[in-house]
């Protein structure tokens, strides 16, 4: 799904990608991972077309995507969940998918009041949030909805957009161990429905859902393989995960 071939981004002297290369298999959750500053948001932007890379390419399903706008990414079927996610905290949780749902279809948002009656909107929208457990919420003002419900809802409207891909930046960043479980669980449900690149700190969330790992330091991959195989790998333990093996 994702080919990322000899990517290079340097900030004058900074190199936040150094000649990065990895794969992403159709149908998996591919992990990211590294330190503070090891180029993990940098190699993100450039995916998505936020950066443009200064060499290398980023085929995505079988197109070079390189130099391609934003939303042109996205029309390909590329969704970053917090890039796509602007909540209206004044309208209902299920309001917010069904913009999603319409913005999807290209109707023009200058008719958002519709999104609110017309079933060919709402009912895909109660699917979506039905897929990330929020189903019940639908009627909440979203501004209403807790940090880890909003985390939820983001998801809910990239989904909305039906990508092939979905980047996740963090989605367990500032949520408690009652929301973080029911964030991987959520995660869970959607491996092999799409293709998933997850940037995530919490190595017990990592190691629970990737099928791949890519270990990044100093914008250098140093690994890919699978969880196992990294949890042993002699270099990435002593770069990122210390000499104590993670906990599973």
């Amino acid at each position: 799904m994702l080919k990322v071939n000899s990517l290079v981004k340097s900030f004058g002297g900074l190199l936040a990608t150094d000649n990065l290369s990895f794969e992403v298999e159709v149908g998996t959750l591919h992990a990211v991972i590294g330190p503070n500053g090891a180029g993990k948001t940098t190699l993100i932007r450039q995916i998505t077309g936020e950066t443009k890379p200064d060499s290398g390419t980023i085929i995505f399903d079988g197109k070079d995507i390189s130099d391609i706008p934003v939303h042109l990414r996205s029309a390909l079927g590329l969704a970053r969940s917090f890039q796509i996610t602007n909540i209206f905290p004044d309208m209902s949780t299920w309001d917010n998918v069904a913009l999603a749902v319409q913005a999807h279809a290209g109707h023009s948002f200058h008719f958002w009041k519709d999104a609110r009656k017309d079933p060919v909107l709402r009912e895909p929208a109660l699917v979506f949030l039905k897929q990330v457990g929020l189903e019940e919420r639908a009627d909440i003002v979203a501004g209403q909805l807790s940090h880890g419900e909003h985390r939820q809802l983001e998801i809910a409207m990239a989904l909305a957009t039906r990508p092939k891909m979905l980047l996740l930046d963090e989605p367990m960043a500032g949520m408690g161990p009652e929301e973080s479980k029911a964030m991987v669980e959520i995660l869970q449900g959607l491996k092999r429905k799409l293709t998933i690149l997850l940037i995530e700190h919490d190595m017990d969330v990592v190691f629970t859902l990737a099928d791949q790992i890519t270990v990044m330091v100093y914008g250098r991959g140093i690994a890919t393989d699978a969880p196992e195989a990294i949890r042993k790998h002699p270099e990435v333990q002593a770069a990122y995960l210390g000499e104590e093996e993670v906990s599973a």
